[in-house]
């Protein structure tokens, strides 16, 4: 079960910082990978509030981001809460960079270890319901967007707003990759690296591979009516397309900004239509959800 700390030093009125603990089952081995570890930003005794839950990107070093969201989200008068995902921040291990580790050429590894940061967020939605409020939303951003929708596959959600998701791992990691990790992974010049003989091979096997963490090949429980995918169509990053499947598949709202993977969250207006999106009272909800054992079990078949 998820567990709240002592309240941390706050100047803000009306807002209780505590964290949050507890465990988490993944393939590492250091403390981050046994432990989940998020921070709330509480607003006491307002159930009648939603609560928004932040998650952040790959590789991200500080959670400035995800801080400020949640400032502002309090400063609009939701709860918010913003999670460490495992070989992150806190979460990383020991004298390491944080996110190195969480994507690996060993598919089942990455595809565990997604199932992991699935799990741990449900877990939280989970505790959130329980303790805090009724109503629960998402807002994820890059990698924390794939997690966010593959959340919505699982959990029924308030609201969830997917920012420039990683939501077709394959086709990131085969087309999108910058060229000096690609050298690393030996897919310049056509090779496949540790994937296939070629390109065309890796592909194939990535597809095959990554298939349980492609949000588009589930109908998620969340209605698609509550469901906002953020598409920057300069992301060479991602790639746009992805984001273009993924929305017309589930019948999502699309917004396209012309920016790049990372300029699209400074995007004018954009914070604004996120929160008034989050914070909706959007349909009915009808009680479909799952605990966070259950939560992740597709990803976890292989």
């Amino acid at each position: 079960p998820v567990t709240l700390g002592p309240c941390l030093p706050s100047w803000e009125d009306g807002v209780e910082i505590r964290t949050l603990e507890g465990p988490s089952h993944g393939p590492g081995t250091h403390p981050g990978s046994r432990r989940l570890i998020a921070t709330a930003r509480l607003c006491p005794g307002h159930r009648d509030r939603p609560l928004v839950l932040v998650i952040h990107g790959l590789l991200s070093p500080f959670p400035w981001y995800e801080a400020w969201q949640c400032r502002a989200l309090n400063q609009r008068g939701a709860h918010a809460v913003r999670i460490d995902l495992p070989y992150h921040l806190r979460r990383r291990p020991p004298g390491g960079r944080s996110g190195v580790g969480y994507i690996s050429p060993d598919l089942r590894w990455t595809r565990n270890v997604v199932r992991q940061s699935v799990e741990d967020c449900a877990a939280i939605i989970a505790w959130a319901r329980r303790e805090v409020s009724d109503r629960v939303a998402v807002f994820g951003v890059s990698l924390g967007g794939l997690i966010a929708c593959l959340l919505a596959v699982q959990v029924e959600l308030d609201a969830l707003t997917a920012l420039a998701p990683f939501c077709d791992p394959a086709e990131t990691l085969m087309d999108h990759l910058p060229s000096r990790p690609r050298r690393i992974l030996g897919l310049d010049g056509g090779g496949g690296g540790a994937w296939g003989r070629d390109h065309q091979e890796a592909r194939s096997a990535l597809d095959l591979a990554l298939a349980p963490i492609v949000p588009r090949n589930f109908q998620p429980v969340t209605p698609a009516e509550r469901i906002a995918i953020v598409r920057p169509t300069l992301d060479t990053v991602v790639g746009d397309a992805p984001m273009e499947r993924l929305a017309q598949a589930w019948g999502a709202d699309l917004w396209n900004y012309r920016h790049g993977h990372i300029s699209v969250m400074n995007a004018r207006g954009l914070t604004p239509k996120v929160h008034d999106w989050l914070l909706r009272q959007h349909q009915t909800v009808i009680g479909r959800s799952v605990s966070a054992t259950v939560a992740g079990e597709a990803m976890a078949a292989s």
